[in-house]
């Protein structure tokens, strides 16, 4: 993990729950290819609220960018779906 947290360019931002638990992890890194293109990932939140919070905190300072977000696997609790505009 050390490596996604310094590269060049990139942000790295951590969520933690007033209990001290880690409830999110997420990385951005310029990407290789595009000039003023960044890639998200990996990104990590437990649930659509925190990960909402943590793209908005890797995303802040480079408005205007092309932002792509990597995702390799989605967890859906089919017990209960987030309401529209919900902030867990």
């Amino acid at each position: 993990m050390s490596r996604w947290i310094t590269i060049p360019g990139g942000r790295a931002v951590t969520a933690v729950s007033r209990q001290g638990d880690v409830v999110g992890y997420g990385c951005r890194r310029p990407a290789v290819s595009e000039a003023e293109h960044h890639v998200i990932g990996p990104l990590y939140a437990d649930s659509y609220g925190i990960a909402r919070q943590m793209v908005y905190a890797l995303t802040c300072d480079i408005a205007g960018h092309n932002i792509s977000i990597n995702i390799w696997y989605v967890t859906i609790d089919h017990k209960r779906q987030p309401l529209k505009g919900e902030t867990n």
